[in-house]
């Protein structure tokens, strides 16, 4: 099949704050686009919310041809398409299925292994992701690096998931 005619994942980099006016825009447009979106707790003076924040700032991802991804740019707020040596950064569906699996589960993970470990998630829904182990606000967590967007994500995995790689 001719690569401007076949669907791939593209990315889309927006304005900030724009993520989620945008992916409407697009679905509304009969698009198929994702947003994928945290939880996140934000705490004012007065009041603590929980929020759904954007997981990747000013990404949004849409499926679609080539050809026909061009005629998005006329979508206000879209500033371009991301590109690695000027080629347009596509992502496998796999990706974006592992992308989706990150927005809904969070684990403990294994006290035995120690800080930039590589390693192996062997059970449960993220089985076969590979990464570092590190500690955000004094958690500890595993990184997954996403090549194909030059982007890492990271969650928290019940110790009996993990191997040493």
């Amino acid at each position: 099949m001719e690569t401007a005619l076949k669907n791939n994942w593209y990315i889309i980099y927006t304005f900030p704050n724009l993520e989620k006016r945008i992916y409407n825009e697009l679905t509304r447009k009969k698009i198929k686009a994702y947003l994928p979106l945290q939880k996140v707790i934000r705490q004012w003076s007065d009041r603590r919310k929980e929020l759904q924040v954007p997981m990747f700032p000013n990404y949004v991802f849409i499926n679609s041809t080539e050809n026909d991804r061009f005629k998005l740019l006329s979508i206000g707020g879209i500033l371009k398409f991301i590109t690695f040596e000027g080629k347009p950064a596509t992502m496998t569906e796999d990706e974006i299925l592992n992308i989706m699996k990150f927005e809904k589960v969070a684990f403990e993970l294994e006290p035995n292994l120690i800080q930039g470990d590589d390693v192996m998630i062997v059970e449960g829904p993220f089985t076969g992701l590979q990464g570092k182990l590190f500690f955000k606000r004094g958690k500890e967590r595993v990184g997954v690096h996403l090549n194909s967007i030059n982007q890492s994500l990271s969650i928290e995995v019940c110790s009996s998931c993990l191997r040493k790689c």
